[in-house]
């Protein structure tokens, strides 16, 4: 499953988050003509979107009718107030991602083009090359690799997280409101921890959500 060639990384973030508001806090089942309607996109654009999007962890379900799961209704709340924090959760997500696991496998002997790894993702998927290039927009808004200002594409030294996971955080944060727990925590808790135990927390939710959504 790759991400759709019909529009750019931002519409397609438009069209998760519209689906994970219209789907709410009860998980409701959304279909792809309401998120169409809503923000005025195509709905077989969006139906190819929100594929992608089933295939990561972001959202549950098939043929036109989606729903969010725990793991995008938290994204969706965190990256409010957190960019950096979204971009760690994603982290965790992709991390189980199939493109994640080959991506890496491709950059163990070194950086290459971005248009070769795309071609090598896409690789009997799909003759669109613009999935494949959205593809790695999305393993690097995930922090799995890193894309530098030569189109090269860098996988994380020794397994760590590449240097933009703490380059984009603020020296100073303002307060944050608390309207609930986010993994049992409050944002001022999820805020203030090292970006090491962040993750560590990320991946044994993500965890959990798996043996319970196995379990169902």
């Amino acid at each position: 499953m790759l991400p759709t060639s019909r529009t750019t990384l931002k519409h397609q973030e438009q069209i998760l988050l519209a689906t994970i508001r219209l789907s709410g806090p009860d998980f409701l089942t959304v279909k792809s003509s309401q998120v169409a309607a809503q923000i005025q996109i195509g709905s077989e654009t969006v139906t190819e979107c929100l594929r992608f999007f089933v295939s990561v962890g972001l959202l549950s379900g098939a043929r036109g009718r989606y729903s969010s799961t725990a793991a995008g209704d938290s994204w969706a709340e965190i990256r409010v107030d957190d960019h950096t924090r979204g971009r760690l959760l994603l982290h965790g997500l992709f991390q189980r991602h199939w493109s994640a696991r080959s991506a890496l496998a491709a950059l163990e002997d070194g950086p290459v083009q971005s248009e070769a790894l795309a071609q090598h993702l896409a690789q009997g998927l799909s003759r669109n090359p613009r999935r494949g290039m959205y593809l790695i927009e999305w393993l690097t808004e995930a922090l799995v690799i890193h894309r530098d200002r030569y189109g090269r594409v860098h996988a994380p030294a020794g397994g760590q997280l590449p240097d933009s996971a703490t380059a984009d955080l603020p020296s100073r944060r303002e307060p944050v409101r608390d309207e609930g727990l986010i993994l049992g925590m409050s944002t001022q808790e999820l805020a203030a921890m090292p970006t090491a135990q962040y993750v560590t927390l990320l991946k044994s939710f993500t965890e959990m959500l798996q043996v319970s959504l196995n379990a169902s």
